[in-house]
């Protein structure tokens, strides 16, 4: 009975410090959450559309004259605008110039002579030393030889062109994706050299059904995807001439630079109907579960609520949602992953 008693203060008074201890212990604080509020927009329904990544400025330059083909710029060659991208061998063109410029030469002597020679038959014809039809024979020479002048500096300026237009020059900055023609080949006007392509200048070609044309219009803001990344498209046109078999009609609409590769396939999402009034959340409020997708939201006691929602309409980065979320809640964009129902949360807004 000692025994027992000697024990009683031992464990009374090791109760008390593990009190103490606990007390002095700080308690857990709630995990940090961002939040935004749940808001009420405008937002169409929209369809998903198939597009295709193309160039505005894709060429297939051609040669202007004919002739052996000197060098052809390699495939990937990155060329600025009027930059060459293929020689003609020139050779031809140069002795076509050179003969051409000096029958230029030599009929600009003659006409010369024949204006003072006119001038001459003029004179003499006044003072009727000479007969009417000499001085018309004169005068008639220097026409002809004039208007040989006009034919000699036509030829002239055709074989500078042609001599001149013997380097194939880009129309616009690209690179070279394809040499149509080799080397040493003999290329006649109008032959393709070269496919050059403005990767720099990239749109969306999409088809869209013709009866929802009427919910778009040019400068408008949709969404893209390109494999797999989302960004913003903006409208550059809308080409009103429909596909008689798929009832369908052209939009076109302007990328960021660097979103994608020409010939890239491209999810458009358009508007199917007219906006309506919607309750909307950020796409990263949404928890997607096999079962469900669900939303946290915190009520006015800070306790994360979890609710099942429905989702629909997508405008950027709001996605529209059916279910017990009122615009002004709080709903959580960062940290709901690893939250439980229920758990006390400390609300941060989100910037």
């Amino acid at each position: 009975m000692r025994l027992r008693t000697s024990v009683m203060p031992v464990i009374v008074g090791a109760l008390v410090s593990s009190a103490a201890f606990a007390q002095q212990q700080p308690k857990a604080q709630p995990p940090s959450v961002g939040v935004v509020q749940a808001r009420m927009v405008k937002m169409a329904p929209k369809s998903v559309q198939p597009g295709t990544v193309v160039s505005r400025n894709d060429s297939q330059l051609a040669s202007e004259v004919e002739g052996r083909i000197a060098s052809v710029a390699e495939v990937g060659t990155i060329v600025p605008k009027g930059g060459i991208v293929a020689r003609v061998d020139n050779s031809l063109a140069a002795m076509q110039l050179a003969s051409d410029k000096a029958s230029v030469a030599r009929l600009e002597a003659q006409v010369r002579f024949d204006r003072d020679q006119a001038q001459r038959m003029d004179s003499l014809f006044a003072q009727n030393a000479i007969a009417k039809s000499t001085r018309d024979q004169a005068v008639s020479t220097r026409d002809m030889d004039a208007a040989a002048l006009a034919a000699a500096e036509a030829a002239f300026k055709k074989s500078q062109y042609q001599f001149d237009h013997s380097d194939i020059r880009a129309p616009f900055p690209g690179r070279v994706v394809a040499r149509l023609i080799n080397p040493g080949e003999y290329a006649t006007a109008g032959k393709p050299i070269v496919r050059l392509v403005d990767i720099a200048a990239t749109e969306i070609s999409v088809q869209i059904p013709i009866e929802t044309s009427a919910y778009l219009h040019e400068a408008m803001d949709v969404t893209v995807e390109i494999e797999g990344k989302r960004t913003t498209a903006k409208i550059r046109a809308i080409v009103p001439v429909g596909d008689v078999a798929s009832r369908t009609i052209e939009v076109r609409l302007t990328i960021p630079p660097g979103s994608g590769f020409v010939g890239d396939a491209a999810k458009v999402f358009m508007p199917s109907a007219a906006a309506r009034e919607v309750v909307a959340v950020p796409r990263d409020a949404l928890v997607l579960r096999e079962d469900n997708t669900y939303v946290f939201k915190v009520n006015g006691k800070g306790v994360a609520e979890r609710v099942a929602v429905e989702t629909g309409a997508e405008d950027g980065p709001y996605v529209e949602v059916r279910g017990p979320v009122s615009p002004g809640e709080r709903v959580i964009v960062r940290g709901a992953e690893r939250l439980e129902a229920g758990q006390k949360v400390k609300a941060v807004f989100a910037s």
